[in-house]
């Protein structure tokens, strides 16, 4: 079902209000003054406020994990799909930053639906096997935990959120360089694979 010419205007504004002051703090009226509109009108587009909130965070997680499919499924070194797992995942920060932002603070490992935990999990599960893969090759080392260093190298992306400035000084793709220079060298097996 097409949805109302506002639609895209009042998603931004969810998203900018959702990041600015938190989903709970923020209400349909703010949401409504933002655009112009009387809150009322804003349920000629919506259900909920959590409906909203679904609207601004779907678009660049269904993104990130789509990218992750893909890359899954390709012929590559377990190193090299890291670093472009890496390169997505910062990417799509980059070019969703304030809806990112919103994703992380307030859907992220909150359970809000079955829908999105399966959705965090499917994602994490995914660079777990590309690490375990790396592992099996002998490419990184077998003492390695791998749902650990997962869990440890999303986290560190998603801290891009916290202190990353689009218009600043370093662009994403060199960001995405230098995390992948940290994590695959501390992955890397330190053990000739002829010992394997």
């Amino acid at each position: 079902m097409a949805r109302p010419s506002r639609w895209n205007e009042i998603v931004d504004a969810a998203a900018m209000l959702f990041r600015e002051k938190g989903f709970v703090a923020t209400s349909l009226e703010d949401i409504a003054r933002e655009v112009g509109m009387y809150k009322g009108s804003l349920y000629h587009y919506i259900k909920s406020k959590e409906d909203l909130l679904f609207a601004v965070v779907r678009e660049p997680a269904e993104r990130i994990l789509n990218e992750l499919r893909e890359l899954s499924a390709l012929d590559l070194p377990p190193a090299e799909k890291i670093r472009r797992v890496t390169r997505s995942h910062v990417r799509v920060l980059e070019e969703n930053f304030t809806y990112c932002s919103v994703y992380l603070e307030e859907v992220a490992g909150r359970h809000r639906s079955d829908e999105w935990s399966a959705m965090d999990r499917e994602y994490v599960a995914a660079i777990v096997r590309v690490i375990e893969e790396g592992q099996e090759r002998g490419e990184f080392g077998k003492s390695l935990d791998a749902r650990t260093t997962t869990l440890a190298l999303i986290g560190s992306l998603n801290w891009l959120t916290h202190w990353y400035r689009p218009d600043g000084e370093l662009k994403g793709a060199e960001i995405a360089d230098r995390y992948c220079d940290i994590f695959l060298v501390g992955m890397l097996s330190r053990t000739p694979t002829t010992d394997r």
